[in-house]
């Protein structure tokens, strides 16, 4: 059995003991186990199976995404497949929960930052109404009463589901964002960032480190997730203002921020939640603020085995938006909520170490593998 590394500490932090560690253990390995190693005989079933009885029946080779999943759910090795993947997915959160629910400890008070909830907010539908990545309860459980159960159960799940490959305080989505700033626009400074969907801060506390004059906010709709992340923050001793609220319609005036940003949020939104938080945005940036958000690529419409695989997130973890988000034109949406064409950037993120490498096979693969970014100025 294979054990993660060692994860972050932080006073909030709940692994449990020995025995929750081990549950964790197996359930991360079972999971490493279907996404490495079964994972890639699907290619192996299309190839020697799926795709041949496909052009035996109608003469035609299998040549979009639809038309190879519903050869591929034909065939009983991909039912498998898709029945283990969500099975350990659900696993996977389960290995995590006993620990919370037995936990009685309570991390100190947060005397760093500020921390602003709710109680008449109401969600919208998109996180409200789904247990994104088949997290039970999704991001909008709360029990009140100074929980911070939802947010304990996505910190440790999270480092767990991503097998520890976002950095030991899961914030390498965060650091990608500060470094193609730091980069790209190396003289700017803001000195009021706002990240939307900020969860329990996973991105938001680097740019606290990155511009350590900058009065940093974090937003999200889950009570319990922001006093998590409230206690998170002033225990690695970051001041951040986490205030509970819906990003389509903040509580902050016009022009009040120099940067919006947000890492992995926009494709758990709608079609119709998409360009109102584009347009808030828009609404709450100084003129000269910049706008950073950084999410899945585009597919890539010449390999429609990759795309058909990646779907698998819309269909087996929860992910509704998750097919739509990934063929937007971002650049066209964010002109048409407010930001001049001209003012819009699209990029790639890959990791520093392999940017640096210089070596353009490398980067081009990473690419294909790689965050997307929208950013885009104010005027």
């Amino acid at each position: 059995m294979k054990r993660i590394a060692e994860q972050g500490h932080h006073a909030a932090l709940v692994m449990g003991d020995h025995d929750d560690r081990a549950r964790q253990d197996f359930a991360f390995t079972l999971r490493n186990h279907v996404t490495s190693h079964l994972m890639p005989a699907n290619r192996l079933v299309f190839d020697k199976r799926a795709g041949p009885a496909h052009a035996r029946a109608t003469g035609t080779a299998l040549a979009d995404p639809k038309a190879i999943r519903a050869a591929m759910n034909a065939d009983s090795w991909y039912r498998f497949y898709t029945s283990a993947r969500r099975s350990s997915q659900e696993l996977l959160w389960a290995s995590v929960i006993p620990a919370v629910a037995a936990n009685t400890a309570e991390p100190a008070a947060a005397t760093l930052g500020s921390l602003t909830l709710d109680p008449h907010l109401i969600p919208p539908r998109y996180v409200d109404a789904i247990d994104i990545h088949c997290m039970p309860g999704g991001y909008t459980a709360d029990r009140g009463d100074g929980d911070l159960a939802a947010g304990a159960v996505y910190d440790r799940g999270v480092y767990l589901y991503m097998s520890g490959l976002m950095g030991a305080y899961n914030d390498a989505v965060g650091q990608l964002a500060v470094g193609w700033l730091r980069r790209e626009r190396p003289d700017f400074a803001p000195a009021r960032i706002l990240d939307i969907g900020c969860a329990v801060g996973h991105a938001t506390l680097p740019w606290c480190d990155a511009f350590p004059s900058a009065e940093v906010h974090g937003i999200d709709v889950g009570a319990a997730l922001l006093r998590y992340a409230h206690a998170r923050a002033g225990s690695l001793g970051k001041a951040v203002h986490f205030t509970q609220a819906n990003a389509e319609s903040t509580p902050f005036p016009d022009g009040h921020f120099d940067l919006v940003t947000s890492s992995i949020v926009l494709h758990e939104t709608s079609t119709r939640g998409l360009p109102a938080i584009l347009r808030e945005c828009h609404r709450v940036l100084k003129p000269g603020g910049l706008m950073l958000h950084v999410d899945q690529p585009k597919f890539d419409d010449s390999d429609p085995w990759a795309t058909f695989l990646q779907e698998n997130e819309t269909w087996y973890n929860n992910e509704p938006f998750w097919r739509q988000y990934r063929r937007i034109d971002l650049a066209a949406l964010a002109a048409d909520c407010g930001f001049a064409p001209a003012d819009i950037i699209e990029d790639t993120l890959v990791a520093d170490v392999v940017r640096q490498s210089q070596n353009n096979s490398a980067i081009d693969a990473a690419k294909k593998k790689g965050f997307g970014l929208i950013a885009a100025v104010k005027r």
